[in-house]
């Protein structure tokens, strides 16, 4: 049986709200992401994480993958380089809550949005809010690249400054997923960060995109990026991104 969420038929979608069945929605975003990496990277890593959670999780619980949110927001000054589509955040968060929603409508109470994009981290958690404001539903949010921080730490060669947008960790992972879309040979390392804060996102922000300039639309050292490190990576994505699925569901909503 399919776990293509759109792939079923609607009497199909009823039985699976009524098995409470958990959704995995992607959210990523098509913009440049340097001279060696595709456009689609955000989607696609979005994407395959899904694809393989779900695998992973092998019907327990029982769970679909929604069709991706493939435009969302990015700062304008990454329209400098062709290949960039720009949402308004509040066109962002109000297509998350109107999807959310509408799955809510249908009975779904477990969804997990997937996202793939640090653009995103902060409106998808106003969607969120707004959802549980609306409907009482408490959507969850799993961040791809924060999964596998420690991987990043312990396997990564780049060190810090070297993995911020396709620099070491996206360009790994691609070169694990589909290698033949990576050009290692147009990669540089001009871009890597020097102005590394010593403060995480959490305790402190500002935005790299005004902290230093970009010449390739790339922030991090790609040179050094490997298909094994990718390998190690997205694996670590995929496990804890089933894990806390399966917590997620466990959890009693009031």
């Amino acid at each position: 049986m399919t776990t293509n969420f759109s792939e079923l038929r609607s009497p199909q979608v009823k039985d699976a709200a009524d098995r409470n069945a958990a959704l995995l929605l992607p959210v990523g975003q098509i913009e440049e992401h340097g001279p060696h990496l595709p456009i689609h990277t955000d989607l696609f890593i979005a994407r395959r994480l899904c694809e393989e959670t779900v695998k992973n999780l092998s019907g327990d619980p029982t769970a679909y993958v929604l069709e991706a949110v493939p435009y969302g927001y990015s700062q304008h000054v990454i329209k400098r380089w062709p290949g960039t589509f720009v949402l308004s955040q509040q066109t962002v968060i109000d297509t998350l809550k109107s999807v959310c929603v509408s799955l809510a409508d249908m009975g779904f109470r477990k969804i997990v949005l997937v996202n793939a994009h640090g653009n995103h981290d902060g409106v998808a958690k106003v969607a969120v809010r707004d959802v549980a404001d609306q409907s009482g539903i408490g959507v969850a949010i799993v961040t791809s690249y924060a999964l596998c921080s420690d991987v990043m730490e312990e396997h990564g060669r780049a060190g810090p400054g070297g993995s911020c947008h396709a620099g070491e960790f996206e360009t790994s992972v691609m070169l694990h997923l589909a290698p033949e879309l990576v050009d290692l040979s147009a990669a540089n390392d001009s871009d890597k960060l020097v102005q590394v804060s010593p403060y995480s996102s959490s305790q402190a922000f500002v935005s790299t995109w005004t902290r230093q300039r970009s010449e390739s639309g790339t922030y991090g050292d790609p040179t050094v990026a490997t298909k094994d490190l990718g390998r190690r990576l997205f694996e670590k994505m995929v496990d804890e991104t089933a894990k806390f699925t399966r917590y997620y569901y466990g959890l009693n909503q009031v």
